[in-house]
């Protein structure tokens, strides 16, 4: 039974073309029919289900958007989109053709490409309707022809092979063999797309081309993004295509952190010149190489990502930070499909832990509601009987053990549905992932070792493990915390879950915090590295006057280390929480500046133009696109700018304005939409004078403190202070 009374009809059922099903390795399906509309048509509705990536089109125009539908566990739902065609319809004979490619729905390993996951749920298929009214009255499709196309092969992370002469003749549709029922999973549903589609959001020149060699040609586009590249071919040539996020010393592109096996495109023209870009994958790149022609042709850069609608806008006087913003931006914007991915090269996975670690810049910076209340779902339909959670979701392709499980990662279930309600005051997400959340939680419980949970990943910063047992049991306190909280709000029990967490608490500091002789608030938290006493403070499980006495000595640590971030993306979303809420701004901002070891300003001045996945940034071979580690611009907004929720609000309908000039600043301005209108908050520093103007959303109330201590409760409106 399908989720949505308006999926396709499927009584033809799922289609596919017999000569694909005879030849599987071979060129990619195309399905297609033809229609004839009588005088003018109206109220033309397409409905597209596809397994995994699809294209279709009218008369030859593609309507639908890019690398539709998106992730879902392909063995038990789809996903189909809704597309008005009422304008591509003409009077006369029409055509409607869907072309298919694999995606993760049947991702094969390869001996000439990169392939990150292994799967094969069935035939690639699709189910369609064509809903129009025309001078006879209502419509519908007739029968479904199907052949192959000019993409003869597509991997999704590894590129994709076209041979323009293979493209079918359109007005030959009649003439193609009928499609062929598919196989594809048993127990498969239907449900409607509920996210944004993916979109063209930038379109970037070439900056510059360098010939390194005869014949073979590098592009650079400026910046690190992810989409499609597109180029205009002359007729009857043949090229080869590579992108890279790294250079060579020697000008070549360095493909390094594109995959553990080559990455490439190949395209074929025929007789005609030809503009193309990828149909049914995407890279992360900067850089493109271009073999197979005498002089680079024009090329351009796709910037695809959800159409989320943007929310926030920072910058400031210091050119460090802003920039910094600009890349933190660029790597959300780069990962942000029809979920939020690792990175947008080697792996573009669900990785669960990154969406509540650092929430707040992803919701600073898009309105992120749909995309993760369906990741969510995606989330409740991953979880095993057991209760158990995988690090990434959908979980197509197990990976091994350490590799299966980790906190932080399941614990999305719980974290996220709270930031979720927090933020945009819908109580619905709670309320459907709490059994969830309950089932993960429990199954924690019950697996710990003497009251430890010891698997996992620890302060996972992408190539260690570290102090997994605290790491992980302290994150399970907090989250037993937050689950009380989820709890009350639903009328249910909370004190199940205090009483958990008091004993969790207990166990690690049975185990992890030593106090000194004759001092009650003077700890020790394991082996007092940054990353402990982060998380320590973070997850609650010192007392007040021992968490104060800790982040004086988290600070004097991170001062003695000469703000070198040696910590991994757990407690770097910690340490950044901690220290602003102790009012640390000048450590903080000094984390930013650092350029002569890896951290922030070492990505900068090494030339990144989109957040690394590890602080040596450009200079170490891993991900050049990716978000895990921007907490710091949650600071930049909340504190900096000074924009805050109230504490206990929920839907920013109470909030508190409280900038907080540090470092060299002369200023610094940031904006985010509520649900009521902008929240605003820029200052300036001129002459010794403090000069603040805000703007307060309606339905909104808000208490604005100045630098000076000096505080005001005012209401929505313009408002101006000076201190």
């Amino acid at each position: 039974m399908d989720d949505d009374a308006n999926a396709p009809d499927r009584r033809t059922g799922w289609m596919t073309s017999a000569a694909w099903q005879q030849d599987p390795d071979g060129p990619l399906p195309v399905l297609g029919t033809a229609i004839e509309v009588t005088g003018e048509p109206r109220a033309a509705t397409l409905r597209v289900a596809g397994l995994g990536v699809f294209v279709a089109a009218v008369n030859g125009e593609v309507v639908s958007d890019p690398l539709e539908p998106g992730y879902t566990d392909y063995a038990r739902r789809a996903e189909f989109c809704t597309y008005d065609v009422t304008a591509r319809l003409v009077p006369g004979p029409n055509v409607i053709t869907i072309e298919l490619g694999p995606g993760c729905y049947r991702s094969r390993k390869t001996e000439d490409r990169w392939t990150k996951i292994e799967t094969a749920y069935g035939d690639l298929a699709a189910c369609a309707t064509l809903s129009w009214t025309d001078d006879d009255g209502s419509n519908e499709l007739g029968p479904w022809h199907a052949t192959t196309g000019a993409v003869r092969t597509a991997n999704w992370v590894g590129g994709e092979d076209y041979d323009a002469h293979d493209e079918p003749d359109l007005q030959a549709i009649a003439s193609w063999p009928a499609a062929v029922p598919a196989k594809v999973p048993a127990e498969l549903k239907l449900s409607a797309k509920a996210i944004p589609p993916i979109r063209e959001v930038e379109r970037l020149a070439a900056r510059s081309v360098t010939t390194v060699r005869p014949g073979v040609h590098v592009v650079d586009f400026g910046v690190n993004f992810a989409g499609w590249i597109e180029l205009d071919l002359p007729p009857n040539a043949e090229v080869r295509l590579r992108p890279a996020e790294l250079l060579e010393p020697s000008g070549a592109i360095n493909p390094v952190t594109e995959g553990w096996g080559p990455v490439f495109h190949t395209v074929t023209t025929a007789d005609a010149p030809l503009t193309w870009h990828p149909r049914f994958c995407y890279n992360g790149l900067r850089y493109l190489e271009i073999s197979g022609l005498p002089a680079a042709p024009e090329a351009r850069g796709l910037v695809l990502a959800a159409a989320a609608d943007p929310a926030g806008t920072f910058t400031s006087s210091d050119a460090t930070m802003t920039e910094l913003h600009r890349i933190i931006r660029r790597a959300i914007t780069s990962n942000m499909y029809s979920m939020f991915t690792d990175c947008p090269q080697r792996e573009k996975l669900g990785y669960l832990e990154q969406l509540h670690l650092v929430y707040p810049i992803l919701r600073w910076n898009y309105d992120v509601r749909e995309l993760l209340a369906n990741t969510l779902r995606i989330v409740r339909e991953a979880q095993e009987p057991s209760g158990h959670i995988a690090l990434y979701a959908p979980e197509w392709d197990p990976f091994p053990d350490p590799w299966r499980g980790d906190v932080n990662f399941g614990l999305v279930s719980v974290f996220l549905p709270w930031q979720l309600y927090r933020t945009y005051g819908d109580l619905d997400v709670s309320a459907a992932n709490y059994d969830t959340a309950v089932r993960y939680v429990d199954y924690l419980l019950a697996s710990r070792d003497d009251g430890l949970v010891t698997y996992g990943l620890g302060d996972w910063n992408g190539r260690d493990f570290r102090y997994v047992p605290f790491v992980a049991t302290a994150t399970l306190a907090r989250a037993l915390g937050v689950l009380a909280l989820i709890a009350d709000v639903l009328g249910r029990d909370r004190g199940r879950w205090n009483d958990l967490r008091a004993t969790v608490v207990g166990d690690v500091r049975r185990r992890f915090v030593t106090a000194e002789v004759g001092s009650e608030s003077v700890v020790e938290v394991g082996s007092e590295s940054v990353a402990e006493l982060a998380v320590a403070i973070h997850s609650g499980v010192l007392t007040g006057a021992e968490e104060a006495a800790a982040v004086d000595r988290l600070e004097r640590r991170i001062v003695a280390d000469g703000y070198y971030l040696d910590v991994g993306e757990i407690a770097m979303a910690s340490l950044v929480e901690v220290l602003a809420a102790y009012d640390r701004h000048e450590t903080l901002y000094q984390l930013t500046q650092v350029d002569e070891r890896p951290g922030y300003g070492y990505m900068l001045r090494h030339g990144a133009t989109s957040l690394t996945e590890t602080w040596d940034g450009p200079t170490f071979g891993f991900s050049q696109n990716h978000f895990m580690n921007g907490a710091i611009d949650d600071w930049f907004f909340g504190h900096v700018a000074g924009l805050q929720q109230a504490p206990g609000d929920i839907g920013f309908h109470r909030v508190v304005i409280r900038p907080r000039p540090c470092g060299g600043l002369t200023s610094a301005a940031a904006s985010y939409r509520t649900g009521h209108g902008e929240l605003r908050s820029a200052w300036t520093v001129a002459d010794g004078a403090f000069v603040l103007e805000v703007v307060v959303p309606a339905e909104t109330t808000a208490v604005v403190e100045l630098p000076d201590g000096t505080s005001y409760d005012v209401g929505p409106g313009q408002h101006r202070f000076a201190g």
